[in-house]
């Protein structure tokens, strides 16, 4: 069980005190399991997108036929992911009728067909990658394997377990974009980022940024005046956890009112609105996330990520402990406070 300390707070002040924050069965910043039959659905779906991706179309179909039978053993399940799960595999099926009509090419077709392929343009940056991180859709199969490499918008980018990438991205606000450990996103352009699952680390590193994160059941506007720093994981119900880091962030949605998130506040950008906000302990976060500590060279905002932490201990007094866990359903989550026995 994977767990990073969280002070549960008020907008108003930082007077509740710490506690551990538990994600599942969906971690946010660590490896993801699979506790019940609507997270091994978004598993399987994530699966059969990437296959047919590849073009692996039968092994697709399975793994959309396999998630919705899970969804048909648990009645609680979001019927907007059954749905998503039916579309994608009615998708999936025309598209291995045309493959099998039109047949196996000759050696002169693939040869056209290659001739086809667009050239990639070099829109992204690599900074960093380890493990394996395959870019499949719009252009050339293909997989980064080191620093300096580039991609074309557009691409399906799948991280690996026990794998990273780290990137840049053009326009006015220097957006970075850390991915590590089973993530699966889109960028079509600079100012869209298309989540499928993972934990992601956004920084715009200059003023006035703006990029609208969309995951497959909730989407919202991240911007802010100043440069910022925000922690995203994709839950089980197919909304976001979204951690502040360093600056103001704002987040839009249509119909809702603003939300600010400081630095260590925490919020879940649910189906139709959000949680309330909590506290993450940041010097724990720090040292501990994956996606701060997994790669070879940390971000060149840690020094001042650890003295706003500092600042954070600083003004932390009292103290209590609980574990949270992953999003229920559509609007709530998981809380239980520890006994003195449970603390160790």
């Amino acid at each position: 069980m994977a767990m990073s300390c969280l002070k549960l707070c008020s907008d108003k002040a930082y007077r509740l005190g710490l506690v551990f924050f538990y994600f599942a069965p969906t971690l946010l910043f660590g490896e993801p399991t699979v506790e019940n039959a609507q997270s091994e659905a978004v598993l399987l779906l994530d699966k059969g997108q990437t296959l047919a991706d590849q073009r692996e179309f039968d092994p697709a179909i399975t793994a959309f036929n396999r998630a919705i039978a899970l969804l048909e053993q648990d009645q609680k399940t979001d019927p907007l992911l059954r749905e998503r799960i039916e579309q994608a595999l009615r998708i999936t099926k025309g598209r291995a009728i045309v493959a099998r009509y039109k047949g196996s090419l000759s050696n002169v077709s693939v040869g056209k067909a290659q001739a086809t392929i667009p050239s990639e343009p070099k829109d992204i940056y690599v900074r960093q990658v380890f493990g394996s991180v395959l870019l499949r859709g719009k252009f050339e199969p293909r997989s980064l394997t080191q620093s300096g490499e580039t991609l074309g918008f557009g691409r399906r980018v799948t991280v690996s377990s026990k794998s990273g990438v780290d990137l840049e991205l053009p326009g006015n606000a220097g957006f970075n974009l850390r991915v590590v450990d089973a993530g699966s996103f889109t960028l079509p352009s600079p100012d869209l980022l298309e989540a499928h699952s993972g934990a992601y680390l956004l920084r715009a590193n200059e003023d006035d940024g703006e990029i609208r994160v969309e995951a497959p059941f909730a989407e919202v506007e991240v911007s802010g005046d100043d440069p910022f720093a925000v922690m995203i994981g994709i839950t089980t119900n197919g909304g976001l956890k979204m951690i502040g880091l360093l600056g103001e962030v704002e987040l839009r949605r249509q119909g809702q009112d603003l939300q600010k998130l400081r630095p260590g506040q925490l919020v879940f950008v649910l189906p139709k609105g959000y949680s309330r906000k909590m506290y993450v302990e940041l010097s724990t976060l720090i040292t501990t996330a994956d996606l701060l500590t997994a790669f070879k060279e940390p971000p060149p905002y840690y020094k001042r990520l650890k003295t706003v932490a500092l600042v954070q201990a600083l003004r932390t007094k009292r103290r209590f402990r609980t574990v949270v866990g992953d999003v229920k359903g559509t609007d709530s989550f998981e809380m239980k406070v520890l006994r003195e026995d449970e603390k160790k």
